[in-house]
C-alpha cells in the first residue's frame, strides 16, 4: 500500500469505516512506515481536539460578538422613512441607461468599422493574412513531409 493512499484513508481508519482487509493492510503499512505512523498519531490528536471542541459549542465567542441586526435594520428603516419624507420617489434603475449605453457602443463600433473600410485599412490586412497562411502551410508541409520520409 502506498503512503499517499494511507494518508487519504486515515480518517476512515480512525473511525473504523474500512473493510477488514483494508484495515489489515493499513495496520501492516503503518507498522513498517514511520512517516505514516506519525501521520496517524497527528490525525488521532487532531480528532481528540475536535471532540473536545464539539462539547464546547459556545466556545466563549457569543458573549464577545455584538448582535448587529437590530441597529442595521433600524438604520435601514430610518433611511427609508427619510426618503419617503423627502418624497424622493422610487429609486431609478440604472439598467435602462446601461442598455442605452450598450446600443451607443454598438453604433459607434459599426460607424468606426465603416470608416475604416472606406479608407481601405482592411485591404492590406486580407493580403497579409493570405501571405501568412501560405507561409504557415508550407512550413507545416515541410515539417510533416520530412518526418514521413524517415
Amino acid at each position: 500500500m502506498k503512503c499517499s493512499t494511507v494518508m487519504e484513508w486515515i480518517p476512515h481508519y480512525i473511525e473504523g469505516l474500512l473493510s477488514p482487509e483494508a484495515e489489515r493492510e493499513m495496520t501492516r503499512h503503518i507498522g513498517v512506515c514511520p512517516g505514516c505512523a506519525r501521520w496517524l498519531e497527528e490525525a488521532r490528536a487532531m480528532e481528540e481536539m475536535w471532540k473536545e471542541l464539539d462539547g464546547d459549542v459556545d466556545l466563549g465567542l457569543s458573549s464577545g460578538i455584538p448582535d448587529l441586526v437590530p441597529p442595521v435594520m433600524a438604520e435601514i428603516e430610518r433611511l427609508e422613512a427619510a426618503r419617503q419624507k423627502n418624497d424622493a420617489g422610487p429609486v431609478t434603475s440604472r439598467r435602462r441607461f446601461a442598455l442605452r449605453a450598450s446600443w451607443i457602443h454598438y453604433g459607434l463600433a459599426a460607424c468606426l468599422t465603416f470608416v475604416l473600410l472606406e479608407f481601405g485599412v482592411f485591404e492590406q490586412l486580407g493580403y497579409g493574412l493570405t501571405e501568412i497562411n501560405g507561409h504557415m502551410s508550407s512550413s507545416v508541409t515541410e515539417l510533416f513531409g520530412a518526418q514521413r520520409t524517415r
